[in-house]
Protein backbone atom coordinates (compact mmCIF):
# COMPACT_ATOMS: atom_id res chain seq x y z
CA UNK A 1 0.00 0.00 0.00
CA UNK A 2 1.10 3.32 -0.94
CA UNK A 3 0.87 6.28 1.58
CA UNK A 4 -0.97 8.22 -1.34
CA UNK A 5 -3.48 5.30 -0.92
CA UNK A 6 -4.03 6.04 3.01
CA UNK A 7 -6.59 8.65 2.71
CA UNK A 8 -10.12 6.18 3.22
CA UNK A 9 -8.01 4.15 5.80
CA UNK A 10 -8.11 3.63 9.23
CA UNK A 11 -5.15 4.21 10.82
CA UNK A 12 -5.36 0.73 12.12
CA UNK A 13 -5.82 -0.44 8.71
CA UNK A 14 -2.57 1.82 8.02
CA UNK A 15 -0.39 0.45 10.62
CA UNK A 16 -1.42 -2.98 9.61
CA UNK A 17 0.10 -2.56 6.17
CA UNK A 18 2.65 -0.79 6.88
CA UNK A 19 3.67 -3.94 9.74
CA UNK A 20 3.73 -6.32 6.99
CA UNK A 21 5.62 -4.94 4.68
CA UNK A 22 8.36 -5.09 6.84
CA UNK A 23 10.40 -8.44 6.87
CA UNK A 24 10.03 -11.30 9.80
CA UNK A 25 13.70 -10.50 10.76
CA UNK A 26 12.31 -6.76 11.32
CA UNK A 27 12.86 -6.27 15.59
CA UNK A 28 10.68 -4.08 17.51
CA UNK A 29 12.83 -1.27 17.50
CA UNK A 30 12.01 -1.37 13.33
CA UNK A 31 8.79 -1.72 13.90
CA UNK A 32 8.31 1.26 16.12
CA UNK A 33 10.34 3.70 13.94
CA UNK A 34 8.33 2.89 10.88
CA UNK A 35 4.95 3.29 13.55
CA UNK A 36 6.68 6.77 14.43
CA UNK A 37 7.23 7.73 10.92
CA UNK A 38 3.87 6.86 9.72
CA UNK A 39 2.64 8.98 12.39
CA UNK A 40 4.87 11.90 11.73
CA UNK A 41 3.16 11.99 8.10
CA UNK A 42 -0.11 12.05 8.95
CA UNK A 43 0.49 14.75 11.61
CA UNK A 44 1.78 16.57 8.95
CA UNK A 45 -1.02 15.75 6.71
CA UNK A 46 -3.65 16.55 9.26
CA UNK A 47 -1.74 19.88 9.94
CA UNK A 48 -1.62 20.88 6.14
CA UNK A 49 -5.04 20.16 6.12
CA UNK A 50 -6.08 22.88 8.80
CA UNK A 51 -4.26 25.58 7.18
CA UNK A 52 -0.84 24.90 10.38
CA UNK A 53 1.58 24.60 7.55
CA UNK A 54 4.40 26.97 5.54
CA UNK A 55 5.19 26.81 2.38
CA UNK A 56 8.71 26.23 1.33
CA UNK A 57 9.16 29.65 0.03
CA UNK A 58 7.53 30.77 3.70
CA UNK A 59 10.20 28.58 5.74
CA UNK A 60 13.28 29.81 3.59
CA UNK A 61 12.17 33.27 4.29
CA UNK A 62 11.96 32.73 7.81
CA UNK A 63 15.47 31.05 8.12
CA UNK A 64 17.03 33.80 5.88
CA UNK A 65 16.09 36.14 8.37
Amino acid sequence: MKLSDCISVTDKQLAISKLEALTEAASLHDIREELEILDAIQSGRKAAREGRSKSQKEVEELFAS
